[in-house]
Formats: C-alpha cells, sequence, structure tokens
C-alpha cells in the first residue's frame, strides 16, 4: 500500500484502516528521516484526523514528538492536524499545552500563528486551574510584542474573547494595558483598531472611569494624529457608557476642533454624538459655551459643525433649543445658530414647521410680554430661513393676530416684522392673493365633488327607466372611474399645494369628503349593480324560454328522424335500387326528398343553436342541458346520413360502371364530351342530393361572415365590462363552431361524391357538373377562414390590450411572469404583445426588469383599491353595540374574506345577536357592501383584575385576496374607552 491507495481508501470512507496505515508510514518515515513522504502523509491526515474519538486519540499520541522537529514544514502540518483537534475534541491536547505553547516562540512566523490560534482556543475551552491558566495566559499576552502583525492581531482577538467569554484573573493588568496600548501605534491598521477595542473590552471589564479617561486623555496629547483618531473614538465609546465620569473631559475633547485636521475633527464630532446618547445636555451646553467663549473663527465654525450634526441625530429635542438660542446674548452663539438653524430648515422642513405652529400658538396667551416675544421670535425665522413659503404663512398668521391685538406695543411688534418681512419679499401680496383665491377655488371644487353622488344616481336611473341595461352596466364602471380619476387628480392637486399650513381646515374637509363620496358612490354602484343583476335575471328568463323552444325544435327534429328509422327509408333505397326505371319509383323519391328536409332542418337548428350560444356566452351555464341532448341527437342523426350517403356514392358508380358495360368504346367516343356518362338518371338522383349539401354549407357561411360585425360589437360590450374570460371564450367558441362546421361539411360532401376526383382532367360529366358547386364552396370557404384569422387576431390584440391596461391600474409595475401565468399564454408570446402595442402607441407604457410600468397608471389613492371599514358604535350601561360595514371600492372582486374579532379576556360576545367571532365570506363583488354586527358585554369584576397596563381595546382583522390572488390584510383597533 503506497500514499495513492491510502487516498483511494479515504475518497471510499474507510477512514480507520486508512488512519492505520497512514500511522504505519509516519513511523517509517521518521526512522528513514524521508522529510517529503513524511509531510506528504501528514498532509493527507489532515484530511481525517478528528473523523473518529479513536482517530484523534491515536493522532495526538502519533504525531506529538513531531512538535518539535527540525524541519518548519513538518511542524507547520502537525500543528495544523492539532489545531483541526483542538476545535473539535481540545480535551485531547491537554497534556501537551506546555509543548504546544513552546512554539510561539518559533523561528517561523506561520508556526506561531498556528501556536497561538492552539493555545487561545484551548484556553477559552478547557477548564484550567485559575493559577496555571494566569500563568498561560500571561505568557501568552507576551505575544503581543510580536514582530509579525498576524500574530499580534490573532492574540488581540483571542485575548479580547476570552475577556468576554470567560473573565479570566488578571493579577497585573499593567504589562497588557501597556502592550495594548503601544499596540496601537502599530502601522497595520487592523492591528492598531483591534487594539482599541481590546483597551474598551479591558476597560468596561478590569479598569474604574477616572482611571482609562486620564490615560487616554495623555495618550491625546502625546500620540501621532492616526493614534489620536483611535483614542478619540475610545473616548466616544467609553464615553457613552459612563456618562458621569466623562463629564469633566468634554472641553478637552472638544478642544481638538481647533486642530487643522479634517479628519480628525470628524472623529471628535462623532464621539460627541456617541456621548450625547447618554449626555446630550452636557454636550450642548459645552458647544454653545464654546461658541461664545472662543475669538477663533475657524474654531466656532468647527463647533456649528458639530452642533449641526448633533442636531441631525436630535432634531426633535433640537428645534426648541435653536429657537431658544436665537435670543442669545451673544453674537457669536446667536451667527452660528442662525447658520445651523437654516441649514437644518433645508433637510427638516416639517419639524421646524411643527415648532413656529407651537410658537404661532403663543400668541393667544394673556400674556403681552409673551405675545411680543413670540413675534419677535417669528420674525427672527423669517429673517433666517429667507423662505418665501414661511414668510407668506407667518404674514398672513399675523395679519390675522394683528386684527384682534389690543395692545399698542405688540401691535407695533407685529407692524415692523410685517414691514421686514415685505422689504425682503417686495411680491408678496400678490402671492397671499393667489393663494386665497387657490383655496376659494379648493372650496368650491370640495363642494362640487359633494355633489357627485347625487349625480351619479341620476344619470344611471335614467338609463334604467329607458331600459338601457347593457349601457347601465358599461356607463356604472366608465362614470365610477371617471369619478374616482377626478378624485384622484384633486387629491394629488391639494396635496401639492405648497402652504398646507394655510390649508389644515380644507385638508381636513377634503379627507372627510373624498371618503364619504368614494362610500356612497359604492352604495349606489351597488344598487345599481343589484338592479342589473335583477333585470340580468329577467333576461335568462326570457334565454330559458328561447332555449325550450330549441328543445322543443330537437324533440320534433328526433320524432322526424325516428319516422325514418322506423320506415327504414335506408334499406329500401337498396331494395328499390334496381335500375334506371326503378327512379320513377313515387316512394323512393318521396323518401329523398324526407331525407333532405331532416337534413336541412338538422342545419338550420344546429345554425340556431351555435348563434344563440355565441350571442349569450356570458350565460353559457344554462345551456348545458340544451347541449347535452343536442349533440346525442345531432350525432346520431349525422351518422345515419354518413351511412346514407356512402350508399348513394355507391349507386352512382354502380350505374356508371353498368353504363360503360352496355356501351362499347367506338360508341362512347361519339360523345367525348360527356366522357362516359350521359345517363340522365344518374343526374336525378344525385344532382339534388349534392347541390342541397353544398347549397347548405354555402347558406352557413353565409351567416358566418354576417355575423362577425354582431360578434364585434359583443366583443366589445364584454370587454367594456371588464369581462375578459368571456371575451375569449367567445372568440375560441367562433373559431371552434366555423371549424367544426367546416369539417363536417366537407366530410358530408366527401362521404357522396368522393371530392377528391373532382377536379382530375378526365373527368366524366358528372364531376363536371358537380365542379362549379365545389369550386364555390372553396371560394366561399377560403374567404371564411381567411375572415376568422383575421376576426381571431384583432380580437385577441384587443383583448389582450384591455388586459393589460387594466391589471396595471391593479398594479403597477406588473411583473411578466405573474401576468403571462394569469392570461394562460407564454411569457415571451405576452412580450411581443407588449412591445408591438407600445410601438403602435397603444399602450403607454415601457418594460424594465422583467416588468411593464407605465406612468399613466402610476399613482392611484390606496383607498380606492383596497376595503374600506365603517364602524358605528354605541354604549348601553355595560354593553357595546358595534355596528361594522365593509365596503369594496375597487372595480374588482376581493375573495376569501376572513373576518377575526379579538377581544379582551373580560368582554363576552353575545352569541344570540351577534355575528360569530370568525366570519368567512367567499366574495366581496366591486361596489357591495357587507355588514355585521357585534353586541359586547364588559364584565367589571374580571376588568378589575387587569393592571392599568393592560390595552382596552378591540382588534378585528380583515385576511383577503385581490387580483392575481394577492393575499391582503386590513387591521382595525377599536379602544373601548372611546367607546
Amino acid at each position: 500500500m503506497d500514499l495513492q491507495g491510502v487516498e483511494d481508501l479515504i475518497l471510499k470512507g474507510s477512514y480507520e484502516t486508512a488512519s492505520e496505515y497512514l500511522f504505519e508510514f509516519i513511523d517509517s518515515y521518521k526512522i528513514k528521516s524521508d522529510l517529503e513522504n513524511l509531510y506528504n502523509t501528514l498532509n493527507l491526515l489532515n484530511l481525517i484526523c478528528d473523523k473518529s474519538p479513536s482517530i484523534a486519540l491515536n493522532v495526538v499520541k502519533i504525531i506529538s514528538p513531531l512538535v518539535n522537529q527540525e524541519d518548519s514544514w513538518i511542524r507547520l502540518a502537525t500543528l495544523e492536524i492539532l489545531l483541526q483537534v483542538a476545535i473539535y475534541r481540545p480535551y485531547l491536547l491537554i497534556d501537551l499545552i506546555d509543548m504546544i505553547k513552546s512554539r510561539l516562540y518559533d523561528n517561523d512566523s506561520s508556526v506561531r500563528r498556528l501556536a497561538v490560534k492552539i493555545v487561545g482556543k484551548l484556553i477559552l475551552s478547557l477548564h484550567i486551574d485559575s493559577d496555571e491558566l494566569e500563568l498561560i495566559i500571561e505568557e501568552y499576552t507576551e505575544k503581543l510584542m510580536d514582530q509579525d502583525w498576524k500574530v499580534k492581531l490573532l492574540v488581540i482577538k483571542k485575548v479580547h474573547q476570552m475577556i468576554l467569554e470567560k473573565s479570566p484573573p488578571i493579577e497585573n493588568l499593567e504589562p497588557l494595558l501597556s502592550m495594548t496600548i503601544i499596540n496601537l501605534r502599530d502601522e497595520d491598521d487592523d492591528v492598531a483598531r483591534s487594539a482599541a477595542e481590546l483597551l474598551k473590552t479591558i476597560d468596561s471589564h478590569f479598569l474604574s472611569g477616572e482611571k482609562i479617561f486620564h490615560i487616554l486623555l495623555n495618550l491625546l496629547y502625546n500620540e501621532s494624529d492616526r493614534v489620536k483618531e483611535l483614542i478619540i473614538w475610545l473616548f466616544g465609546e467609553i464615553g457613552s457608557e459612563r456618562s458621569t465620569e466623562i463629564i469633566q473631559f468634554i472641553p478637552k475633547i472638544m478642544n481638538f476642533l481647533e486642530v487643522n485636521d479634517y479628519r480628525l475633527q470628524l472623529k471628535v464630532i462623532n464621539a460627541l454624538i456617541n456621548i450625547a446618547e447618554t449626555n446630550f445636555d452636557q454636550i450642548w451646553a459645552n458647544i454653545v459655551h464654546s461658541i461664545s467663549e472662543t475669538n477663533s473663527k475657524s474654531f466656532r465654525e468647527s463647533l456649528g459643525n458639530a452642533l449641526y450634526q448633533l442636531s441631525q441625530n436630535h432634531i426633535q429635542k433640537v428645534v426648541p433649543l435653536l429657537l431658544e438660542e436665537l435670543e442669545h446674548p451673544s453674537e457669536n452663539v446667536r451667527l452660528i445658530i442662525a447658520l445651523v438653524f437654516k441649514r437644518l430648515f433645508d433637510e427638516y422642513q416639517v419639524e421646524i414647521e411643527n415648532e413656529i405652529t407651537k410658537i404661532l400658538y403663543r400668541l393667544e396667551s394673556k400674556y403681552w410680554r409673551e405675545r411680543k416675544k413670540a413675534i419677535q421670535l417669528l420674525g427672527n425665522i423669517s429673517a433666517i430661513v429667507e423662505s418665501e413659503k414661511i414668510s407668506v404663512w407667518l404674514t398672513i398668521e399675523l395679519e390675522h393676530a394683528i386684527e384682534i391685538e389690543n395692545d399698542l406695543d405688540v401691535r407695533n411688534e407685529i407692524e415692523l416684522t410685517l414691514r421686514k418681512v415685505r422689504q425682503t419679499f417686495p411680491e408678496i401680496d400678490k402671492i397671499i392673493k393667489k393663494i386665497n383665491e387657490e383655496l376659494k377655488s379648493f372650496q368650491e371644487q370640495i363642494i362640487e365633488f359633494q355633489k357627485l353622488p347625487a349625480q351619479f344616481r341620476i344619470r344611471l336611473n335614467s338609463y334604467i327607466k329607458s331600459f338601457k341595461f347593457n349601457t347601465t352596466e358599461i356607463q356604472l364602471n366608465q362614470m365610477y372611474d371617471t369619478i374616482i380619476k377626478r378624485i384622484q387628480k384633486f387629491h394629488d392637486k391639494i396635496n401639492r399645494f405648497e402652504y398646507k399650513r394655510l390649508a389644515f381646515d380644507l385638508l381636513e374637509e377634503w379627507e372627510e369628503t373624498k371618503y364619504q363620496v368614494i362610500d356612497e358612490l359604492s352604495i349606489i354602484k351597488g344598487f345599481i349593480s343589484d338592479i342589473c343583476e335583477e333585470k340580468k335575471e329577467e333576461f335568462k328568463s326570457d334565454l330559458q324560454t328561447r332555449i325550450n323552444i330549441l328543445m322543443d325544435r330537437i324533440e320534433i327534429l328526433k320524432a322526424q328522424f325516428d319516422y325514418i328509422k322506423a320506415n327504414s327509408l335506408n334499406e329500401k333505397i337498396d331494395d328499390q335500387w334496381e335500375g334506371e326505371e326503378s327512379i320513377k319509383n313515387q316512394d323512393l323519391q318521396e323518401s329523398f326528398n324526407y331525407i333532405s328536409q331532416i337534413r336541412q332542418n338538422l342545419f338550420k337548428l344546429d345554425m340556431d343553436i351555435r348563434e344563440i350560444l355565441l350571442n349569450n356566452i356570458e350565460f353559457d351555464n344554462i345551456f348545458k342541458s340544451l347541449l347535452s341532448r343536442w349533440v346525442a341527437i345531432k350525432i346520431e342523426i349525422q351518422m345515419y346520413l354518413n351511412d346514407l350517403d356512402r350508399k348513394i356514392r355507391s349507386i352512382k358508380q354502380q350505374i356508371s360502371e353498368d353504363y360503360f358495360y352496355d356501351n362499347p368504346p367506338l360508341e362512347v367516343s361519339q360523345f367525348d364530351s360527356i366522357d362516359g356518362l350521359s345517363n340522365e338518371l344518374t343526374f336525378q338522383i344525385i344532382q339534388g342530393h349534392i347541390q342541397s349539401i353544398i347549397s347548405q354549407g354555402i347558406e352557413g357561411i353565409k351567416k358566418f361572415n354576417n355575423n362577425f360585425d354582431t360578434l364585434k360589437a359583443k366583443l366589445d360590450l364584454l370587454i367594456s365590462k371588464s369581462g375578459f374570460e368571456e371575451s375569449k371564450r367567445m372568440i375560441d367558441m367562433n373559431s371552434s363552431q366555423i371549424k367544426s362546421f367546416i369539417e363536417e361539411t366537407e366530410k358530408q360532401i366527401d362521404n357522396v361524391i368522393e371530392k377528391e376526383n373532382i377536379f382530375q382532367k378526365n373527368n366524366n360529366i358528372f364531376n363536371l357538373y358537380i365542379r362549379p358547386f365545389m369550386e364555390k364552396w372553396n371560394a366561399s370557404k377560403e374567404l371564411l377562414i381567411h375572415k376568422l384569422k383575421s376576426f381571431e387576431k384583432k380580437s385577441e390584440d384587443k383583448l389582450y390590450l384591455h388586459q393589460i391596461k387594466h391589471y396595471l391600474k391593479i398594479m403597477n409595475p406588473l411583473d411578466f411572469e405573474l401576468l403571462s401565468n394569469y392570461l394562460g399564454i407564454e411569457s415571451e408570446r405576452l412580450k411581443d404583445y407588449v412591445l408591438n402595442f407600445i410601438s403602435k402607441n397603444k399602450l403607454q407604457a415601457k418594460v424594465v426588469n422583467g416588468s411593464i410600468y407605465s406612468s399613466t397608471y402610476e399613482s392611484e389613492i390606496p383607498n380606492f383599491k383596497e376595503i374600506n371599514l365603517f364602524k358605528n358604535i354605541k354604549t348601553l350601561g355595560n354593553k357595546i353595540i358595534l355596528n361594522l360595514r365593509i365596503n369594496n371600492p375597487s372595480n374588482y372582486d376581493f375573495r376569501d374574506l376572513q373576518i377575526i374579532l379579538r377581544t379582551p379576556s373580560y368582554v363576552n360576545i353575545e352569541k344570540e345577536d351577534s355575528f360569530p367571532k370568525f366570519i368567512h365570506v367567499d366574495k366581496l363583488k366591486s361596489g357591495s357592501n357587507f355588514k355585521f354586527k357585534f353586541i359586547l358585554k364588559i364584565d367589571r369584576e374580571i376588568k378589575q383584575g387587569f393592571s392599568e397596563g393592560n390595552p382596552d381595546e378591540i382588534n378585528l382583522t380583515i385576511h383577503y385576496k385581490g387580483p392575481f390572488d394577492v393575499s391582503k390584510r386590513l387591521s382595525k383597533k377599536i379602544d373601548l374607552l372611546l367607546s
């Protein structure tokens, strides 16, 4: 066995056998001093050294002497194996700690690194006597002074981990602290950064607050800028945890903002922000104080920058402080605060406007000094931010205030402030006039919106009274969509209004109006939809009457067919056909006439049934019994007629053969024009029959051709009502009907005349007679097929275009894969359609990252496509009557609604008069409502046992599915204390 053989054993999973061979090789190679093979053997052993406890135990015994092998490669390979063992079975190495520690001083840095990893792992994993552990750690930490940066980094990380996980006993901390501080100066950034993190951990476990800060402060004054950055970072990290001890050092840290080093200044600012998490007031006071005391412009600017970044992290707390500092006695402070305030205004306009609103409330104070101070503050704000929007707002508010102000000093202050504003913005009065006009326009439009539901109802009622139910159904959705778009457009417009602070009442009124209009429209829409449903039921009743008439016609046709079978007309043709004279038999002639009548009735009834199916595709379920009966009878009659046609074809061939037999070729040659067939009787037998079949076929084609215009109108009607499934079924049904009709007619013709022989060159006179009929049939058939293909193409294009537009209103952007699955067409084919529509400007959209995106449908008020919940709560003693209504304001149905009510344990539901806690609704149609009610009873005794922290609220959750089966959720909390 050689090393290759052992490798094969390892690949097969024979680890025990392989290890035995490897142990033998190691002993052999050690004796022979074959270092190369020994190294290769150790590499193989590394693959399986921890596969089982027995292998690991033997590995440690066999290779432990190699730890001190002279060759560094052998030592390295040995330690790699021991590292594997240390990770998973560290107890096996407890007796080898001293031997492995000796490698901490190896000449090879790679060996030292592995020794550091192993010893660190053993310290963390093994339970070692505290005295012995202290000696090991002391010796281990000495490697912080190693010449190799990786060794130092590994030691730092392991010591860090030891302190966090084991809190080892360290009697003499000074050496570790000194070596850690020395590593702060290391040229390697990773070592220096890790040393800083270790120093932070040492502080939190072993040092007092003041001691570490004094150490850091001393380093801060005596180290290079690179080390100073780490020291400042430590001040910030430790200072955020030691909020009391750091206070006296804050001014000293802040003084480093004077240093002309942007990186260092940035570190100082970050440290101050960290400290401010627990010491905000101290940081704020120190910065403001430093600004007021210093004469250095650059220092003031640095302090201002620190103040700005501090403010960004505490914007809610800072804005009132900034406004107070605008009245600071120091001009330096006021200037810096003004700069900071202006910068913050650009980013945090809403927060600052909220604070301005609070100042405006102070204009209602009964103390004139407070009112005057507020006006001065507003004037300062206007001058600082230099915002036309703020100035317009304040001007309007101050003009209102001066109308009711009685104090002369306050009035003078208002006039002074207004003059300053008008000096800054000379056109402000014109702007205010324009704003007032816009506000008046908004008010008028809101009033118009409030009238819309009544107009909507009157318009639709006029259609219903005129019995225009299709128009009503189309207009219902179109008018609703138009109104929703108007609401959407006005909603966007009023929310883009720049001076919202001046339109609070209008915005609130609009929100109420918007919901009220949507709710009323939905109620009206649901009511009108119910009327349309009633009219649909009436139409279905009339349709059922027409179906009953068709059923009667089917039964009559069946009776006629039964008569043929009962009189064996099919067999009589065989019996009575004895030659030329048989055609004169009057009974046989009548039989042919009767069969032709059956065929004609079958054709007409089939065409009528096809037509009623197509024209009423949305009521296809009502035709099931009709179709079941019709298909069975039609197949039976067609089979009979096909058998008869084949017999007629045989008779025709027999007559032709008899004629050729009775006339010699010379005689026939005198009548080349009739090519062997001049028997008058054959034409009498076949002519009427063939002509009837082809004429019926051509008549059917004419009906199909004439029906295309009706189908187009029907398709437009269905699409306008978003009846996409019905539209697709109608297109498919029309195509299926035409193809099946052509196929059935071709089969009938072939059964009688073998149409493939009609157009051959040496045709007899029979074929010459039939050929014009066949040519006319073929021409009509090809024309119909061409029109069908054109109709299918245009109809599918129109259907897909409207579906894409419809679903873009629901989900925008719209994923191709999702839409293709929903429409049932391939994704690539759908992309072709979309790109074609876009190129022809039929669809205003673009394709982005596998989705269709259209800015046309980009914005839609969310409330128009989600369920709305309306509640009415009444309280009677300890009972709460909860009347609830959910409404679907969208243009699509919601399905699988699950309504869940959760109440506190002290609230019981009176089951007799209430809905259950869990309600399931299969479908909530567009515009419809679902009402439900709960009567709740509060048990006062149980409630008294609950702590005040328990919420007095009811949770109502509604889970439902929208288009594309997307799951949606509505959750509402109802506070019992407010009911």
